[in-house]
């Protein structure tokens, strides 16, 4: 009889055991730390304050010079609204104007490459089918961005000056060149419209 209460103790012990290394085993094993941190998420370079300072609703008066598109040059007027884009990485632009060549409406985004260490601008319109890509720096207290365009089925030089920066307004002046020199296409005046609003 005592053997027999043993080998029950000794089987019911065992089967303890064993359920206790099942639970054991079946418990996630907690996560070693490596003691690397956690990697940093990038953020904005410096060089994007250069963009921000277009941020905001702006009215814009358009001149044309004299071109195949518009033989006696002109006037236009619209909008210019400009947005920090996502993460702080790029300003995104929305144009809308009227001149003698119809309603137009473009967009644009504007980038610091920090791999490059170049502005970056990517331009599409209603006027022109396809996308116009241009790389930009720092002159002075100016941005310029070159690049090239597809019109009326010929290739274009563009460059496009940001000057006269204050708070309130800037000016955008573009040239193009189809092979015969440099030639001032357009100027655009911006001023915000809450300092429009006070004049």
């Amino acid at each position: 009889m005592t053997k027999t209460i043993c080998l029950t103790t000794l089987l019911a012990a065992g089967f303890l055991c064993s359920g206790a290394l099942a639970q054991d085993k079946a418990k996630p094993a907690a996560k070693k730390s490596t003691g690397a941190p956690a990697m940093a998420m990038p953020k904005p370079a410096p060089e994007m304050k250069e963009l921000r300072g277009m941020i905001g609703t702006w009215t814009a008066e358009e001149t044309y010079e004299p071109s195949p598109m518009m033989a006696a040059g002109g006037t236009g007027a619209g909008t210019n609204t400009a947005r920090l884009g996502p993460g702080g990485f790029t300003v995104t632009m929305d144009h809308r104007s009227k001149s003698p060549m119809g309603a137009f409406t473009g967009h644009g985004v504007m980038t610091w490459d920090p791999n490059d260490k170049v502005y970056k601008f990517v331009w599409a319109d209603s006027m022109s089918p396809g996308l116009v890509f241009e790389t930009g720096k720092k002159e002075g207290d100016t941005l310029v961005f070159t690049g090239e365009a597809m019109m009326m089925g010929k290739k274009f030089a563009v460059k496009d000056v940001l000057s006269d920066f204050a708070p309130t307004s800037y000016t955008l002046t573009s040239y193009m060149n189809d092979g015969s020199g440099e030639k001032k296409s357009m100027t655009i005046k911006f001023t915000k419209q809450e300092a429009a609003a006070k004049k």
